[in-house]
């Protein structure tokens, strides 16, 4: 069951300073000017599937004992098969959760699918909350509260309003984004005041960009 404020009670109440659409002279000189990372992922999982990976293929190497005799081509199959899905895992792992990508944000909650929402239709950031069940049988716990980012995205964006995702990285329904925070870098709410500053900032420079544009012409 998930819990996430609405955006009202998350920039009126508990998240006030989150929604702070303040933003630095500096922020507004380099938004929308390319790809800019917002939310990096955890490097704890890659790490893991890297040590994975590095063990398999340790052990491959050891069973075969190339300088002791020829080694076979399944062999080799195996290791190169270890070496790349590894390195496809690791890069998937990787990939920044949310990415300023012109004037368009670019999410990430699928493993082999970036999901790109136009900056207008992003209206704030604001952190939220999820019960995780407990695993079956076990009923001495209610469950782990896990911690989420939630971007909301403007009622008229319909066409945006949700999307499939990779359930243990977020969901996305009723124009709530939710990432969850245990497979991107740590959430805070230094953090969400960044990301609403930054979301600012972007707009301002792609309404500064517009009015230019529309000058030009």
């Amino acid at each position: 069951m998930h819990h996430a404020p609405s955006p009202a009670d998350a920039c009126d109440a508990g998240a006030a300073a989150a929604c702070d659409r303040s933003a630095p002279a500096d922020d507004v000189s380099h938004a929308g000017a390319g790809r800019i990372v917002w939310l990096r992922a955890n490097r704890r999982p890659g790490i893991v599937v890297a040590a994975v990976a590095t063990l398999l293929l340790v052990v491959i190497v050891v069973a075969a004992r190339p300088w002791q005799r020829p080694v076979g081509g399944l062999t080799w199959l195996a290791g190169g098969g270890v070496v790349v899905a590894g390195a496809c895992c690791l890069t998937v792992i990787s990939r920044p959760r949310i990415v300023l990508d012109g004037e368009g944000v670019a999410v990430h909650l699928r493993p082999a699918r970036v999901d790109v929402v136009p900056l207008g239709a992003v209206e704030c950031f604001f952190l939220g909350s999820r019960l995780e069940p407990p695993p079956p049988g076990d009923h001495s716990t209610g469950g782990e509260r896990v911690r989420t980012l939630v971007m909301r995205i403007a009622e008229r964006a319909v066409d945006h309003a949700q999307r499939p995702t990779l359930p243990v990285w977020g969901g996305w329904r009723e124009g709530s984004v939710t990432f969850d925070g245990r497979w991107c870098e740590p959430l805070s709410v230094d953090l969400v005041r960044r990301l609403n500053r930054e979301l600012a900032a972007a707009k301002r420079a792609a309404k500064a960009r517009s009015v230019t544009d529309g000058e030009a012409t």
